[in-house]
């Protein structure tokens, strides 16, 4: 009987024993602490946070927002109207106090004319501005004007110029010419030459207009140099000059081409008269004429082109 009761009591004592184990390891569970070491996910590296932590990490936020709202207190306008009016008590009755002898009749005066101050100063400002723009745009009268002189005179530049040229056409060839050669260029009698049109292909090919209203063609034709031929007009009396005011209204019946001889690039002016008087023909579907009116062949130019080489003048043949 004694040995079961102290078996008993040795199992009893046990039980106790394992239940008060079982006790504590529930607290220790129940109650984790946050200082507790977190275990890393060897798979994406990141902490891995037990429930129990993130349970009392939502806990204490809460708390904190809570212990926040609850201290934290919105201003209203009443509030703020009061503030206002209670800060600024202290600075009126400091400025109301030295002055209790002023009465409120006596102030209103000064404001108004404190505001008259401002705006009259505001208009005086606007009147200096509109006054300083109207003295930058308007012009001072006394200011002497200088009167600008007509052109009359020539440019030092064209002076120079056209004394050349006129140097060069008193010794060229047509001054002093003893035979002439020409050339005439008729368009087709079923299509009116133009002065327009002969103008164009006139200056198209180097012609420039000058002595004896003739259009000449020069060896250079940007300065100065041997006159090589010249052009007229043909009408019903012959050979005319050119008149460049009416020249757009009226119809040209041909283009007279002409060589002085004796001439320093005699046949050089000749070759180059019989091709621009062959390539102004193509161009107004014309045709080229001799002075005797015989169309210019091939045969017909080489005639007159040994006639320049022969040609001597008639002061060497003397």
């Amino acid at each position: 009987m004694e040995i079961n009761t102290i078996i008993g009591i040795v199992v009893a004592i046990i039980i106790m024993l394992i239940g008060l184990k079982m006790i504590l390891k529930k607290s220790n569970h129940a109650e984790p602490s946050l200082d507790s070491d977190l275990h890393i996910n060897p798979d994406s590296n990141q902490p891995v946070i037990p429930r129990h932590v993130r349970d009392q990490l939502e806990q204490a936020e809460a708390e904190r927002v809570s212990a926040t709202s609850t201290e934290r207190v919105e201003p209203t306008l009443n509030e703020s109207a009061s503030v206002e009016t209670s800060t600024t008590k202290p600075t009126e009755t400091l400025a109301v106090e030295p002055a209790q002898s002023i009465s409120a009749e006596s102030t209103q005066p000064a404001v108004e004319n404190s505001s008259d101050q401002i705006k009259s100063e505001e208009t005086v400002k606007s009147s200096t501005i509109n006054t300083d723009s109207s003295a930058e745009l308007s012009l001072n009268p006394n200011i002497e004007t200088a009167e600008i002189a007509e052109f009359e005179g020539e440019s030092n530049i064209l002076d120079v110029h056209l004394h050349e040229q006129q140097r060069y056409d008193d010794e060229s060839a047509l001054a002093m010419a003893e035979q002439i050669i020409a050339l005439n260029v008729y368009p087709n009698p079923r299509r009116a030459l133009s002065g327009d049109k002969a103008l164009k292909v006139l200056l198209k090919y180097g012609l420039r207009y000058g002595e004896m209203s003739c259009f000449h063609r020069y060896e250079n034709t940007d300065e100065p140099s041997v006159l090589m031929f010249s052009v007229l007009r043909m009408t019903d009396n012959g050979p005319a000059g050119f008149d460049l005011e009416t020249l757009s209204s009226e119809q040209v019946q041909g283009l007279a081409f002409f060589l002085a001889l004796p001439n320093s690039k005699a046949v050089t002016g000749f070759d180059m008269m019989a091709s621009i008087a062959g390539l102004i023909a193509r161009e107004i579907d014309g045709k080229v004429y001799d002075e005797n009116n015989l169309e210019f062949t091939p045969q017909l130019k080489e005639h007159w082109r040994h006639h320049v080489i022969d040609y001597r003048p008639a002061h060497a043949t003397a």
